[in-house]
């Protein structure tokens, strides 16, 4: 007997792990349509309050979801607004940068290299980074990433009007399903609530690092000081790595525009001190324990998603971890995953 339960849970288990690769094989394969899903989804969790105050001031559902709709809209304006001018200037100036950029790091590779003895310096003197190419090359690839994001922003938009516009069914639709058990209704909106509050948490904590990446450009005089303020806002959306690809890129940046080594150096500072004041002390204490999820996680989750969504899956990986481990917790059988998933000190 004992023997039959063993191969029945070793079966069940197969089963599982069957599964979850035909799910996530799919998620892959259709990933032009589960990207726009996905990012609609987690924007309607977090504009559904918006639209519940609209509710509660007895303004209609469609005049509601026309403000927000309005509201986004001027929002990835300004946002395409930035970056088209970003292009623009980026464009004008590219040869300054380009000279700006060789002359400054070229000389410390080569110096690096010598220290090092890989090579001598007059063949090092050789093998220095064209700026100028890299540049050129990936024109191509840059026009090609700007239509595919076109793409998906309509089909994000597409999805966010629907999310919005049947958020309202949706509970009427699981009571009907459910049979209006009150208990399924309470989690569902105990999880719709809890992740709405990761949602909030997370925007608030971006905003502010895009906010103060971009003042401090600003202030120190870096060139495009707010299409730095945007990225930093994107990227730090992506957990561990966003915050800490974007503070050595302006750094870089910074080290090629600013001209005085003790100016850079307060730069790089106040650049560490946001990022380890927003990311390592505020977005913690907003989260709380409940939010928190484990490094191993974390990194997992940015594998596993950035590999099946590429870009957008890294930023998707954190809030669908979370979402996860929300389910996991008020399941009795699966309570324990959801402690794997938690923060050690949670």
């Amino acid at each position: 007997m004992d023997y039959l339960r063993r191969d029945i849970k070793i079966i069940k288990v197969a089963l599982i792990i069957l599964a979850s690769v035909v799910v996530l094989f799919v998620l892959r394969l259709f990933s032009f349509i589960f990207i726009p899903f996905f990012l609609a989804l987690f924007i309607a969790i977090l504009l559904l309050p918006i639209l519940n105050w609209f509710e509660s001031k007895k303004i209609p559902n469609w005049l509601g979801i026309l403000s927000i709709a309005v509201i986004s809209a001027l929002f990835i304006w300004v946002n395409i607004m930035v970056l088209q001018k970003t292009s623009v200037e980026l464009f004008q100036s590219k040869d300054e940068i380009v000279a700006e950029a060789n002359e400054k790091i070229n000389p410390l590779l080569i110096k690096a290299q010598h220290f090092l003895g890989v090579e001598s310096v007059s063949e090092a003197s050789q093998n220095t980074i064209d700026f100028k190419a890299l540049v050129e090359e990936n024109n191509g690839k840059f026009i090609s990433q700007i239509s595919t994001f076109i793409t998906r922003l309509f089909m994000t938009l597409f999805f966010l009007a629907l999310f919005l516009t049947g958020a309202q069914l949706f509970e009427v639709f699981l009571n009907r399903v459910t049979n209006n058990d009150e208990d399924s209704i309470h989690v569902f909106r105990e999880i719709k609530g809890s992740l709405n509050g990761f949602i909030k948490v997370k925007f608030l904590t971006s905003s502010l690092t895009g906010i103060g990446f971009g003042l401090t450009a600003m202030f120190f005089g870096v060139k495009f000081a707010l299409f730095w303020g945007l990225i930093a806002f994107l990227l730090n959306f992506v957990q561990l790595l966003g915050s800490f690809f974007i503070t050595a890129v302006l750094l870089l940046f910074g080290f090629v525009e600013i001209q005085h080594t003790g100016t850079f150096l307060v730069f790089g500072a106040i650049l560490v001190g946001l990022q380890v004041s927003i990311g390592g002390v505020l977005e913690p204490v907003f989260m709380g324990k409940r939010f928190q999820i484990n490094t191993i996680t974390v990194l997992i989750s940015l594998a596993v998603w950035g590999f099946i969504f590429g870009v957008a899956g890294l930023i998707l990986a954190i809030p669908i971890a979370v979402f996860l481990k929300l389910i996991l917790e008020r399941i009795p059988a699966t309570k324990y995953l959801a402690k794997l998933l938690s923060s050690v000190s949670g």
